[in-house]
């Protein structure tokens, strides 16, 4: 269960990085009074679309017909106002007790974005709401592609939370933890992410094998994507957080073993690695933290796409060649020689990882 705190700091990143958060909890704990206090502390608009009272055309857009053909799709009003007002909240409320066409088009809302031809601008923060399938009448489980593309909070306010709310008249919601994202801040959590799966490859992609888990968050390549970059807008010692993405994006299990393995890590931030990469001490560490390290090292060069970051990328890996960790650095290496900008010319002590860059095409003859 996750508090009213960490829920504001999670759905704050996950609109950071464009991924659609679905609150689940029984009636009256206030999940649409979240999302309506949310937009009133930002100063912007919220649209409520109530799915078990809507149909498709109330969310996709009525068509419009003009010599005999549909020319258009009408916006709907909720819409409408969100772009009048360049951004706001769109909360989808209801979305377990509404009807699979119904649901097709609010998924349609929250994954792209569209309005029948119409996108919503970038600014609009897309939040879903349901009361789980047994505890409200006509509840359904969502199908598990619907279900894979949100990430899902168990929504649950403390006593205490509660208590400061009806003090304050609910005037005020605890800021959020989250924060922007940079390369460097994203690299951490590619890295991360690739380094797990790849000690744990049976858990890239786990179909669900129940109705109840079926509606739920579980593993596959599009919600490991989606963690890496939801994680990016979170600090790196917001454990509370960073579990409550992990869990409602890739499920219970692989989320929980992803936290068990990130906290026996003890990685490094790639901005420090790159800085100075004899701070690792490359041959105690294991190889999944070498990996976790360089990966982030990769994804961080591979992101900024330049020359300049690309040749410095080379730092930590001949680093790790050379004290204690050949083999992981290689593999590093042929990623990192993959994603070479045009121009570029390896270092010359990529010359290290000769066999590597001859495999990528690469002519080693002309490093620099």
């Amino acid at each position: 269960m996750t508090d009213l705190d960490t829920t504001v700091t999670v759905i704050d990143a996950a609109a950071r990085a464009h991924v659609p958060v679905l609150l689940w909890s029984d009636p009256g704990m206030g999940k649409s009074s979240v999302v309506r206090a949310l937009a009133a502390a930002d100063g912007v608009p919220v649209e409520t679309v109530i799915g078990s009272q809507r149909e498709p055309v109330d969310i996709a857009g009525w068509p419009v017909v003009t010599d005999g053909a549909v020319q258009t799709l009408a916006l709907p009003d909720w819409a409408q106002t969100l772009i009048d007002a360049r951004g706001g909240y769109l909360l989808l409320d209801e979305i377990s007790t509404c009807s699979a066409s119904v649901q097709a088009a609010m998924l349609t809302v929250a994954l792209e974005r569209m309005v029948g031809r119409t996108k919503l601008p970038d600014t609009v923060r897309i939040v879903a709401a349901g009361n789980p399938p047994d505890r409200s009448a006509g509840g359904v489980d969502l199908t598990p592609p619907m279900a894979n593309r949100f990430l899902h909070i168990d929504f649950e306010p403390t006593a205490e939370e509660w208590l400061t709310g009806m003090r304050s008249s609910f005037a005020a919601l605890p800021a959020s933890r989250g924060i922007a994202a940079d390369e460097l801040r994203r690299a951490d959590e590619i890295g991360a992410v690739c380094a797990f799966v790849e000690a744990r490859p049976a858990l890239l992609h786990q179909y669900p094998d129940t109705d109840e888990a079926a509606g739920r968050a579980w593993p596959s390549r599009r919600s490991w994507e989606a963690m890496a970059r939801v994680l990016a807008h979170l600090r790196r010692d917001d454990t509370a957080a960073i579990s409550a993405v992990a869990l409602g994006l890739v499920g219970d299990g692989a989320g929980s073993e992803f936290m068990e393995w990130r906290a026996s890590m003890d990685l490094p931030a790639v901005a420090d690695v790159i800085a100075d990469p004899s701070i690792v001490a490359w041959g105690a560490a294991r190889p999944d933290q070498v990996w976790a390290v360089l990966s982030g090292v990769v994804a961080w060069a591979s992101g900024k796409g330049t020359k300049d970051a690309w040749m410095t990328a080379w730092g930590p890996l001949v680093e790790a060649a050379t004290h204690g960790a050949p083999d992981v650095a290689g593999a590093a290496a042929r990623a990192l020689s993959v994603a070479m900008p045009a121009g570029a010319k390896p270092p010359a002590a990529a010359r290290k990882f000769k066999d590597v860059m001859i495999a990528a095409g690469l002519d080693v003859g002309s490093a620099a």
